[in-house]
């Protein structure tokens, strides 16, 4: 079964860490180790992280726990057989939000797209095959990409931050699937 913690040590560092951020135009606001203070006001972790203690490990396990809490769980990552699976839905997850990740999961897996992971949703992901893996993870990695184009024709003001995530996404994608290997890359 897939582990909470190896895809939060990835999803840590896609976040840039233990650091507060504060980009102009960014719609979370404030955020630190992704997460985002006009979205989440109500953390706990803030009072230390405006105390200088947002390396603690007080407020490590905070994170950690919130990411547990708020993402792994609600896709039911726990019960999940592949990793890469796992990693994908929770990393794009976090990023926008469970409902979309598992969504786009669930149009890569033909069943019902209602954000939820249920038990159908469940049983098709954990009776996919290593190779089946490796198209879902590439499917998803797409469905990715495309949302956040479509969000940046939203909101043109977004555009700054298309690099960056495409970046992550084809990063993502790269770490369960040799891409080398398909345009002749040695």
């Amino acid at each position: 079964m897939a582990e909470f913690l190896s895809a939060y040590i990835e999803t840590i560092g896609d976040e840039g860490g233990f650091k507060l951020h504060n980009v102009k135009g960014d719609s979370g606001g404030e955020t630190f180790a992704g997460i985002a203070k006009n979205y989440h006001p109500d953390w706990p972790g803030w009072a230390l992280v405006y105390a200088g203690k947002g390396e603690s490990v007080e407020c490590r396990e905070m994170v950690r726990d919130f990411y547990k809490t708020k993402y792994w769980d609600v896709f039911r990552g726990d019960e999940i057989k592949h990793q890469a699976i796992a990693d994908t839905i929770f990393n794009f997850g976090m990023n926008s939000s469970v409902a979309n990740s598992v969504r786009y999961a669930q149009f890569c897996l033909d069943c019902e797209p209602d954000g939820i992971v249920g038990p159908v949703t469940l049983k098709t992901i954990n009776q996919l095959s290593e190779l089946e893996v490796e198209l879902f993870v590439s499917q998803h990695t797409l469905m990715r990409i495309g949302h956040r184009l479509k969000r940046i024709t939203q909101r043109r003001d977004q555009v700054k931050f298309i690099r960056g995530w495409v970046k992550r996404d084809l990063e993502e994608v790269s770490r369960f699937i040799n891409v080398n290997q398909y345009f002749g890359v040695r």
